[in-house]
Order: structure tokens, then C-alpha cells, then sequence
């Protein structure tokens, strides 16, 4: 049985694990902008992604392997109630990419959380230019009849997704493969839409 507990505290289950949180921020962002704090299994990490990056120790340290479903119950203090604000510590390690808001897209399929990678065009461009697939110039034909608003938004989205790959080291070639094709397709859209102004299109 767990030991007593004694006054003022109370037991909390956890798991200890690897997890640390990385500190994003964008590559070109002003030094006072906010940062994005996601958390990330720091074994994951460097089996999907370039491993440079220096990580804090985590006091936390792994005694079983993270998928274990094995729980430990931890006393934990409980202060009392106060007005001042409630303090963590967090092992965080801080890392700046080209385009911020892509970022969880890319840790979910790169760190292996989303397996199903033949998903990952629906999320990066129109259901109806992936339906094209496998003919490049027939999906940027389509895309580029696309509304200005809404084609600058994928392209954007597509072309910040990339430089983040190429700046974290993504190692799974196959999203590489499929992302590399989806910037390939927003590149000859926009080339056709410079040598054709395209009239506005339905949604779709």
C-alpha cells in the first residue's frame, strides 16, 4: 500500500516520461512576440527530426518506457489558497521556424502522433486539387482558379510548412515527398495565375 499521507497533502497518478515543451517563436516575428509552448516526448523528437537541439535535464527522469501504462502515486503538497499566482517550471527548450502557425501540424505527423500520412494533402491543400493526384499540372490548373484570399492562404500555409521541414530536418521522407509536391504544384499555380489573371471561382 501507498504511505500515509501527511497534512496537507494530497496523491496525484502520473506517468514519468520524456516530455519536454518546446518554446517556439517565428524566425522573422519581433522579439516581443508570443510564444508557442507545445509539449513533445524528446525521444520522438530526434527520431523524426534533425537532432540538434539541446535539450534541459528533465528532473522527471524516465524509470519505464513511456509506453508503459504503469501510473506511480506521488504525494504532492498542496499550498494553501493566496492571491499570488501559481508558479511552474517547465523544461523547456527554445526553438525559432519560419512559419509558427504550422508548426503542431508538423510535429503531429513528424513526431508519429498521426500515422496516417496519406492525410496530410487534405490538410495542406483543396480537396479538389488532391483529387487530381498524381497529375501535377492538372491539381495547379486547379488551384489556380482559385479565389485570390483563399489561394494566398494555402500557398502561405504550404510554403511556411516547407521552410519549417527544411529547417527542423524532418527525417520521414515520405511527408517530405508529399509536401515537396504540394509546394511544387502552389509554385506552377501561381505561375499560371502571373501569365493569366483567373477570374474569381465558387468556393470549394
Amino acid at each position: 500500500p501507498p504511505p500515509p499521507l501527511q497534512r496537507g497533502q494530497s496523491r496525484l497518478s502520473y506517468r514519468p516520461t520524456r516530455r519536454h515543451y518546446l518554446a517556439a517563436t517565428q524566425s522573422n516575428a519581433p522579439t516581443n512576440s508570443p510564444v508557442l509552448i507545445l509539449p513533445v516526448d524528446a525521444h520522438f523528437y530526434r527520431r523524426g527530426f534533425n537532432p540538434d537541439l539541446t535539450w534541459p535535464n528533465n528532473d522527471e527522469a524516465v524509470e519505464r518506457p513511456v509506453e508503459s501504462e504503469n501510473t506511480e502515486d506521488v504525494p504532492v503538497t498542496i499550498p494553501p489558497l493566496s492571491n499570488e499566482p501559481l508558479r511552474m517550471s517547465l523544461p523547456l527548450c527554445p526553438i525559432s521556424v519560419p512559419h509558427l502557425i504550422s508548426l503542431p501540424l508538423l510535429l503531429l505527423f513528424g513526431l508519429g502522433l498521426e500515422r496516417d500520412v496519406e492525410q496530410l494533402p487534405y490538410r495542406l491543400l483543396p480537396a479538389s486539387v488532391v483529387a487530381e493526384f498524381p497529375a501535377p499540372a492538372a491539381m495547379a490548373e486547379i488551384f489556380a482558379k482559385f479565389p485570390e484570399e483563399q489561394f494566398e492562404r494555402y500557398y502561405m500555409h504550404i510554403k511556411g510548412f516547407w521552410g519549417n521541414i527544411l529547417a527542423l530536418g524532418l527525417k520521414n521522407e515520405r511527408i517530405v515527398q508529399i509536401v515537396s509536391t504540394a509546394w511544387n504544384v502552389a509554385t506552377e499555380a501561381r505561375r499560371i495565375r502571373q501569365r493569366q489573371p483567373v477570374a474569381p471561382a465558387q468556393r470549394r
